[in-house]
């Protein structure tokens, strides 16, 4: 996962003398990991690490509510640690290692971002350091130009919008390989892959952005869908030469029985 932050931190930062530095909240242990920093503030944004269940103290909650509780709780102190709140994130990615844990997950969500809710991917994986969930996050600084962003006659379960815009960047929340028309994942690879490139274009198209405006995609996609034909249709949507930095990930389940999604980053800035 830590070409998603590269990437993303790069993207903060060209351009723009801007002084890059670690935010540690105050009441982290001795325990933390001296390999990377809980946040890297990059000016305009931070960017959350993986946030695991456990407490200051080192323990862990007992059950999936009480740990996703305490992984965004996790979040949110790296982000006042760095002088903002839990409003100000506009992007996560959620690890789950069940992903029957889903309806729970969306509850949590809708009432933690009671406000405003971030744009949000999430993936099951066999592991995690620290089961059963784990949290990374982007948080804007200024929320003058925050929007959530809809295409026109969209219809979807999900809590969060397709795609949160700031005032230089558009988050964009996982898009599935499932028809919108029926709610249903086709038996084509092909045809998944398409309609999650779909669901991607009209997010972008509905901020008034194009798919060159994409400067990072993560493809998550399970053994279901060929890495080839993957691969044969994401180049026809992007301009040769051109297309964005992208880390691809085999996963072991995606929410609402998807085998493929797109999540990603455009730039409001690019010409």
């Amino acid at each position: 996962m830590r070409l998603l932050w590269v990437g993303l931190l790069f993207a903060s930062t060209v351009g723009a003398q801007v002084q890059v530095r670690a935010v540690v909240p105050a009441q982290t242990s001795a325990r933390m990991n001296r390999f990377y920093s809980p946040g890297v503030d990059a000016g305009d944004y931070v960017y959350v690490s993986g946030q695991g269940p456990r407490r200051a103290d080192g323990s862990l909650p007992a059950t999936f509510v009480a740990q996703l509780r305490q992984a965004l709780e996790n979040v949110k102190s790296v982000v006042e640690a760095a002088g903002m709140t839990i409003e100000h994130v506009v992007y996560t990615q959620v690890y789950l290692e069940d992903m029957r844990n889903y309806g729970e997950l969306n509850r949590v969500f809708a009432e933690v971002f009671a406000k405003t809710l971030p744009a949000m991917a999430v993936l099951g994986v066999a592991r995690l350091p620290e089961p059963a969930v784990q949290v990374n996050a982007v948080a804007v600084r200024s929320l003058a130009d925050r929007r959530a962003i809809y295409p026109p006659n969209y219809k979807s379960d999900k809590i969060a919008a397709p795609g949160v815009l700031t005032h230089d960047r558009l988050f964009l929340s996982s898009m599935p390989g499932i028809d919108p028309a029926t709610s249903k994942v086709p038996d084509d690879p092909a045809t998944q892959v398409d309609f999650a490139l779909d669901g991607v274009q009209a997010v972008l198209e509905a901020a008034g952005l194009k798919l060159n405006h994409m400067v990072f995609v993560n493809p998550y996609l399970t053994a279901e869908i060929p890495m080839r034909v993957m691969n044969e249709h994401y180049a026809r949507r992007f301009e040769f030469g051109n297309t964005p930095a992208r880390a691809t990930i085999e996963v072991s389940s995606l929410p609402g029985g998807a085998h493929i999604a797109h999540t990603g980053v455009g730039d409001w800035d690019l010409q």
